[in-house]
């Protein structure tokens, strides 16, 4: 992973996506790992094509079947450098603003979330991943549909874990909580909106799916509220101490 310090930038590809007043934060390509699939592929083809070179090299009539099986291979081995080279290009960015995950060699593709939108981070590794070293994101934004959303093959997950959670969560304190309710609020309609067409014109996977999120939003609004009305408790039994110590005539400012 690499920390941006003063003085030090992004690559090219990115700080092109970036807005004059963006700080850049962390910049990071995905782990290696993702690049196993494609090696475990060249390998094997590497091992067929060996094999079967052996086994029929001898005779004089299969010369052109052991070419076309060579030139698979080549054609293989092509594909990954391919691989290789869109893993080259491929970061993953945050920036004082939001995340953007950027890639692609022909087609450029930038997704992006700004960090005042992310209500919950999920954080997964599999045992391949504990193995090796990398992690999944899921971000999660008040039932909202985002561009970014799952990020995976992420390196020093557990680090860049806690760098992340501490943007979206400045000084280890949770986002406001008129902030969340108002994200919340703000979801509701737009859910049933989705909700009334998927009724019309949906599946019933569809109508299901849209329920599940209204519901969960719903259930995220009413938590938030009760929240509210406790820390209005709490507040206000501070303020009745304060009172009762404060000399008759004063009133505590909270």
């Amino acid at each position: 992973m690499r920390l941006v310090t003063p003085g030090d930038s992004a690559p090219t590809s990115i700080t092109r996506y970036l807005l004059p007043q963006e700080q850049q934060v962390i910049v990071v390509r995905k782990h290696p790992a993702m690049l196993m699939t494609p090696v475990l592929f060249v390998l094997g083809g590497l091992i067929v094509a060996g094999l079967i070179s052996n086994t029929v090299g001898g005779s004089d009539d299969s010369g052109l079947f052991v070419n076309g099986i060579w030139w698979l291979w080549l054609i293989l081995l092509a594909w990954f450098v391919w691989k290789v080279a869109e893993w080259s290009v491929a970061y993953f960015v945050i920036t004082n603003q939001r995340m953007l995950l950027s890639g692609g060699l022909v087609t450029r593709d930038v997704a992006m979330m700004p960090l005042s939108k992310v209500t919950d981070m999920k954080y997964e590794r599999s045992p391949a991943g504990r193995l090796l070293g990398y992690g999944t994101f899921i971000a999660e934004s008040a039932g909202q549909d985002q561009a970014l959303r799952k990020v995976n093959f992420l390196p020093y997950p557990d680090h860049l874990y806690t760098e992340v959670c501490q943007m979206i969560f400045p000084g280890g304190k949770p986002t406001p909580l008129e902030d969340r309710l108002r994200d919340m609020i703000d979801a509701i309609p737009k859910m049933r909106t989705e909700l009334a067409a998927a009724v019309t014109t949906g599946t019933d996977g569809d109508l299901d799916e849209r329920r599940l999120k209204l519901e969960g939003v719903q259930a995220q609004l009413d938590q938030l509220v009760a929240e509210s009305g406790e820390w209005h408790r709490q507040a206000a039994e501070i303020h009745r101490q304060l009172a009762e110590r404060m000399p008759p005539g004063e009133t505590p400012e909270l």
